[in-house]
């Protein structure tokens, strides 16, 4: 009989097993404390007497709203889309949100700290959603097929990629992230993602027996590959096939991509050599 919470007690007992090793622990803490951002404080009576110079009705500190709050999140994500977070201030963001430019740090400490609470913020809904369809589909105690651990992990992903631009601001901002800091965006899927990878990864164990642990992985990662590429590179397709494939259309996209890798994970096991893999290490650039 299936049990999905079979799937979290293997999460956490991995977790332990690498604490015990000493070699894992938090890559988001780790990541922060070596790649923190300095923000120099700036003089608040100045720069408030700069914008009343200017007309500017400006929040600080000592009149933040939690809407404030929301229009910083907002201006970082439209400008680190735009342009990248390296080429984005805390003053560019600052001002296109209207408020101080104090806030960021009063509310997230620094920019790197924005940074992870925008992407925390668009990828606990993507996990959550995930969770409850694999649960619905394991109702019963009977375990749900390949092909619905798949669409279960597939289906929020392609589902949140999109906007009527083709292509979601926050989706934009992962590709360039990627480019410009792949460290940084390491250790944000590896803060946001880890323990469900490790669920669903424990899920497709279950559908196929007949792979080693290593074998589940390589395939879940050249999953993670298909779907990123399908999700930040539509236009390849649908301008070759002058419309008649396109990944903007998530059912017809789900009824080709789900069949294509089940039959990849189904495939036979590797007969090459190659080194056991650690269980414990499970940091996948999950989408």
């Amino acid at each position: 009989m299936f049990n999905l919470s079979s799937c979290v007690f293997s999460f956490r007992a991995r977790q332990r097993t690498c604490a015990n090793r000493g070699g894992c622990g938090s890559s988001l803490q780790r990541s922060e404390r070596s790649t923190a951002i300095e923000i120099k404080r700036t003089n608040l009576k100045a720069e408030e007497a700069t914008e009343a110079k200017s007309g500017a009705q400006v929040e600080s500190p000592g009149n933040a709203t939690l809407d404030s709050r929301e229009r910083l999140l907002a201006a970082a994500l439209h400008l680190f889309a735009a342009r990248g977070v390296d080429r984005v201030s805390v003053r560019d963001i600052a001002y296109e949100a209207g408020v101080n430019s104090a806030l960021v740090g009063y509310y997230f400490r620094s920019k790197d700290g924005l940074l992870s609470q925008l992407y925390r913020r668009h990828c606990e809904p993507l996990n959550a959603e995930r969770m409850r369809l694999l649960q619905s589909f394991s109702r019963g105690g009977a375990a749900p097929s390949l092909e619905k651990v798949l669409e279960a992990f597939i289906r929020p992903a392609l589902a949140i990629t999109t906007d009527a631009s083709g292509l979601s601001e926050f989706t934009r901002l992962r590709a360039l992230l990627a480019a410009e800091n792949a460290a940084a965006l390491e250790a944000l899927v590896a803060a946001n993602f880890d323990h469900s990878t490790t669920i669903f990864v424990s899920a497709l164990e279950h559908c196929l027996p007949h792979l080693a642990y290593e074998d589940v992985l390589w395939r879940f990662h050249f999953t993670l590959g298909t779907i990123n590429y399908t999700a930040t590179g539509p236009s390849r397709i649908s301008t070759f096939s002058e419309g008649r494939c396109d990944p903007l259309r998530v059912e017809d996209t789900l009824q080709e991509l789900i069949p294509f890798l089940a039959a990849g994970f189904r495939a036979p096991k590797c007969a090459g050599h190659r080194a056991p893999a650690y269980k414990a290490q499970t940091s996948l650039t999950a989408s």
